[in-house]
């Protein structure tokens, strides 16, 4: 009702970040040490007396007090980042915080929400899970879809070098994977279907360059809460550029005409 006012913000990082300044608590926690104390936090709500001290680098007090605060809400959201995944519990992480949303429920409601990285990661998302069931770090390789990540991930298989080609659409993982994994990216065949010039693009082998989605075509983008926003065409795309759409289509007919289907 009232804006900022009457929004509690708690934000749980281990370096001091613009949010963190202008949140009512600020959590300072150990670098990769998420897992524990989402676990701690779970524990205390169901009444465990955990034997230490401090967990996580967090007073033991302080995660008693967190604890009040998130039972007490009338409404709480748990927004966790990317940096969740990338500490040393990875996608574990994200299991623990799911089953602590779960439990605060038996209190009031909650919800959970990850901020994406990049414009329209949730449409990807989407797309994925109503195709295959999932949402990421899908293997095709033996004719249907198996999920596990840490196994099937872009960065996991680039950095065990088992490509031998990349096709990368409307991303940039030049600018954002470790420099092991686009090392080995870039030593194989690169195509990149991009309109804009990024690391990614501008050491492809190939560049296709698409018409923009919401300026040079129609389409549609998820925001991050999985709400689908039509995109409408504004101006026409120069030259011959076709829709992201339409360049995959393409090179699906090119592929079964090569394999004689």
């Amino acid at each position: 009702k009232d804006g900022r006012n009457d929004r509690f913000i708690v934000v749980v990082d281990p370096r001091n970040t613009h949010t963190a300044q202008i949140a009512d608590i600020h959590v300072q926690i150990n670098p990769s040490e998420d897992y524990e104390l989402i676990n701690a936090l779970r524990a205390i709500l169901r009444g465990v007396e955990l034997d230490a001290d401090e967990i996580s680098g967090v007073p033991m007090e302080k995660i008693k007090e967190l604890v009040e605060t998130l039972k007490s809400c009338n409404f709480g959201v748990l927004f966790f980042g990317m940096g969740l995944t990338q500490s040393l519990s990875h996608h574990r992480n994200i299991d623990a915080a799911i089953c602590l949303v779960r439990e605060l429920n038996d209190h009031t409601k909650f919800l959970l929400t990850p901020m994406r990285g990049h414009y329209n990661v949730a449409g990807a998302n989407q797309v994925f899970s109503w195709q295959t069931g999932y949402s990421y770090s899908i293997d095709f390789s033996r004719g249907y879809p198996r999920y596990n990540p840490g196994e099937f991930s872009s960065v996991d298989v680039l950095m065990r070098d088992e490509i031998d080609a990349s096709l990368i659409v409307a991303s940039d993982p030049a600018s954002n994977f470790p420099a092991a994994s686009v090392k080995n990216m870039f030593k194989y065949p690169l195509i990149a279907i991009e309109p804009h010039h990024t690391p990614t693009s501008v050491n492809a082998d190939i560049i296709l360059p698409p018409a923009i989605a919401g300026i040079e075509c129609e389409g549609t983008a998820y925001r991050m809460d999985s709400v689908p926003l039509r995109l409408r065409k504004v101006k026409e795309a120069p030259g011959e550029c076709l829709t992201d759409k339409e360049i995959l289509e393409k090179l699906i007919e090119a592929v079964k005409k090569k394999k004689g289907e």
